[in-house]
């Protein structure tokens, strides 16, 4: 199979198996999410670079999953500001992915982040450079951005291409995984677990 065609038949299943958890079988969000992000990064291991981190790697993925977070506490701030309705769909969004059972922080931080970051970055933005398509980082963040269209909450769409864009970067700058691993759990940890923005 072609690389092109191996991304379409990928890009297709990612879009059933996240519509199947936000959408149709939201009830049953963690195991199913859980499930697909496993089966999407399984698919995806052997397309990534890994590399043993340098010191400054590691503080550049650390640091950037903290400002990350920041900018986007900023940013709920002044969305309140400006449109105090959207609160009901950062609540309605919480109640939907924030962890709750214990089950659910191993899931996060061994099979969701990596998940995510393993087929988005290291298999979809690696593919679109494969086929010599022109802004990867861009265009893989926002494949990353409409596969949580099914979660119904505009705010998400905007936290995964911005999100994207970041950590597409920063695997590209530095070809290692880890990176952006690293800045995406920081940034999950404080979002989901630590502060969450509520």
């Amino acid at each position: 199979m072609s690389s092109k065609n191996r991304l379409i038949v990928a890009l297709v299943l990612s879009h059933i198996l996240l519509f199947l958890s936000f959408f149709l079988l939201n009830d049953i969000f963690w195991p199913l999410f859980t499930v697909s992000l496993l089966l999407l990064g399984s698919f995806s291991f052997r397309h990534v670079k890994w590399r043993k981190p340098s010191f400054s790697q590691l503080i550049i993925g650390i640091g950037s999953g903290g400002l990350l977070y920041l900018i986007f506490f900023v940013g709920k701030v002044m969305m309140l500001y400006i449109f105090p309705q959207s609160i009901t769909q950062i609540e309605a969004l919480y109640q939907l992915v924030a962890p709750n059972q214990s089950w659910h922080y191993f899931s996060l931080i061994l099979i969701i982040i990596p998940g995510e970051e393993l087929f988005w970055r290291g298999f979809v933005q690696t593919q679109l450079r494969t086929i010599h398509i022109k802004y990867p980082i861009l265009l893989a963040a926002l494949l990353y951005m409409s596969a949580h269209i099914y979660a119904g909450a505009f705010l998400l769409l905007i936290a995964a291409v911005l999100a994207g864009i970041v950590w597409g970067y920063l695997y590209k700058r530095t070809e290692n995984m880890i990176v952006p691993l690293l800045s995406h759990l920081v940034f999950d940890l404080f979002l989901l677990v630590f502060f969450p923005l509520l």
